[in-house]
């Protein structure tokens, strides 16, 4: 019979050469492509955490402008002082016709009403606004520090840490692939969070500064639409950085204590928080639309 494989006959000779020299060469170069893996897996998480200290939390540093002291904010209410008195003047000859038409008093206490709304909104709804916006920005750096338990030059650190040591550990299922596709997600995301807040950042100025305008009118129906419009819109991007925050906050206490369930695969653990984590992000990041249509439901 002859023997099939490795054997001391001569004929058996090739295969013994080539199964001694398949064995070298995975013992020599085997442990090479490991080494050369783990060091691109360990590239990309740097990459990944560098670049998230850079722009995942500058949104929370962006301050928010002195909206009772802004040259914008005053440039847009001095130049719309015009269009402010025409639109009183109208409002309150619309209100007289109307009180001669009804021979009632409750068109002159409309005007009255709405007199009195522009002069307030005028002369101290910029300094309010400020109030609100200065209150909401120290509140979401606040909820982040207490979620992070880091302070204002640890958040970007503190965040790539929490979101990306899971991904180092030998045991994730999904390896350097899900490395890769969660750090371009959140880089992604932070970036249009950070666009987000610069226009939450325009808009403040903008809203402020034409709020008297919009408070001239307010005796009449389209005229305190418009106030209440505008009062609406101001409140939704007031309160979007603190409840950004707030998302964010919670993203982080998420995966500081994941659920594992019962008979999960090795490193389930990990991959779950790093999904909860980015799709908290991703929340924070939509939530803009739905805070306008909560504090305006008319808002498209």
């Amino acid at each position: 019979m002859i023997a099939l494989g490795c054997s001391w006959a001569p004929w058996d000779w090739d295969d013994c050469v080539e199964q001694f020299l398949g064995d070298a060469v995975e013992a020599a170069f085997g442990t090479f492509f490991d080494v050369i893996f783990d060091a691109i897996r360990a590239v990309v998480v740097e990459a990944v955490k560098m670049v998230m200290e850079a722009v995942g939390f500058l949104w929370i540093w962006i301050d928010t402008p002195d909206v009772s002291n802004n040259g914008a904010v005053g440039f847009i209410q001095v130049h719309t002082n015009y269009i402010l008195g025409t639109a009183a003047a109208i409002a309150v000859i619309v209100g007289g016709i109307q009180m001669a038409i009804s021979h009632r008093g409750e068109p002159l206490r409309d005007i009255l009403k709405s007199l009195l709304t522009m002069v307030v909104v005028s002369s101290a709804g910029a300094v309010f606004a400020a109030t609100l916006i200065q209150a909401a920005d120290q509140f979401s750096s606040w909820i982040i520090g207490e979620a992070l338990g880091a302070d204002d030059s640890g958040f970007a650190g503190k965040l790539a840490d929490l979101m990306i040591d899971p991904l180092k550990d030998p045991g994730e299922t999904l390896g350097v692939a899900l490395v890769i596709f969660v750090g371009i997600l959140m880089v992604v995301t932070a970036i249009i969070q950070l666009g987000l807040m610069i226009v939450r950042y325009g808009m403040l100025v903008l809203l402020v500064g034409v709020l008297p305008l919009t408070a001239a009118a307010t005796n009449t129906e389209m005229g305190m639409m418009w106030f209440k419009r505008a009062v609406a819109w101001l409140a939704g991007f007031i309160i979007y950085k603190p409840v950004a925050a707030l998302i964010y906050a919670t993203a982080i206490k998420l995966m500081a204590s994941p659920a594992t369930p019962e008979g999960a695969p090795e490193g389930t653990p990990q991959t779950l928080k790093v999904v909860m984590g980015v799709t908290m992000m991703i929340i924070a990041v939509v939530s803009l639309p739905a805070i306008l249509r909560f504090v305006s439901p008319r808002t498209s």
